[in-house]
């Protein structure tokens, strides 16, 4: 049995063009929207949805995207007996053959399988997949020109050439997860947006659990349609991608009070050499 979780923000023509789609999947068994408190009429419009198949909730407020999935996780494991949940953002295309072929690819430790990520346009969406960050990742993935010459979280382009390919981290769009190796609340809602990926990643990686990303099957995802319509600005999408990072390393790594003080002094410090750069190369 397949579950599928959709949240939804301020965004209904989206969803519902993702319902009309795979609601007519023979593969997925129950449809979760769950309405992540949206500020327009978002979840009175999707409550028409509603059908046996298709169940439409409301998270009791906006606690960012990790909050919301969780609501649709832990909706599902209490009323379904689903061996499979699906986490689907609204912006994505996929067919039912990828579905079946994600339910395939797994084994008794594999808890995430993903297919490649493809944009508007067909082309590889990156990162393709990258390795759990570790410490010293802060301060290099921080820097935009840090990160430009010393990107230690990809790996290699021939890393790629296999069919399957076991990985930390996968792209949050679209994936599958192994209900029984769960828990309810699989997110980290310290974070509001942003790393939550590297952070399911580091969990399962540290229980040993296993993520494999399928480069012969693959989706599409009309990157950040939501999101866009949130920040109208690069500068602002960086800013919550960096607290969003400092914040994954405060809950998954026991850091020093020394190691917490020069992370968040390099932080402001970044701060300005991300706006500088992103207010010259996007404005």
């Amino acid at each position: 049995m397949v579950g599928c979780v959709v949240l939804n923000y301020n965004d209904s023509k989206t969803t519902i063009d993702l319902i009309n789609r795979i609601g007519k999947m023979n593969s997925i068994d129950v449809i979760v929207i769950v309405d992540n408190n949206s500020t327009d009429d978002s979840f009175s419009v999707l409550k028409q949805y509603a059908s046996e198949k298709i169940h439409v909730i409301q998270s009791d407020k906006n606690g960012g995207y990790g909050y919301g999935n969780n609501c649709g996780i832990e909706f599902i494991k209490k009323h379904y007996d689903c061996d499979y949940i699906i986490i689907a953002n609204p912006d994505v295309i996929f067919e039912e053959s990828v579905v079946k072929k994600m339910m395939d690819a797994f084994d008794e430790e594999t808890v995430i399988v993903a297919p490649l990520t493809l944009d508007a346009k067909g082309n590889r969406q990156l990162p393709i997949a990258w390795k759990v960050p570790t410490i010293k990742d802060f301060y290099l993935f921080s820097s935009i020109v840090l990160n430009k010459f010393f990107n230690s979280l990809s790996y290699p382009d021939d890393f790629y050439k296999k069919d399957v390919c076991y990985v930390d981290c996968v792209q949050g769009s679209f994936f599958m997860l192994q209900s029984r190796l769960i828990d309810n609340r699989i997110y980290d809602e310290n974070i509001f947006l942003f790393f939550e990926e590297s952070c399911i990643g580091k969990k399962f990686k540290d229980l040993g659990y296993k993520t494999k990303l399928l480069m012969d099957v693959d989706y599409i995802h009309n990157h950040s349609v939501s999101i866009n319509k949130a920040f109208n600005s690069e500068a602002k999408k960086r800013k919550m991608t960096l607290d969003s990072f400092y914040t994954y390393f405060l809950d998954f790594y026991n850091l020093s009070s020394f190691q917490k003080c020069m992370m968040k002094a390099y932080k402001k410090i970044i701060y300005i050499e991300n706006y500088i750069l992103l207010k010259i190369f996007f404005n």
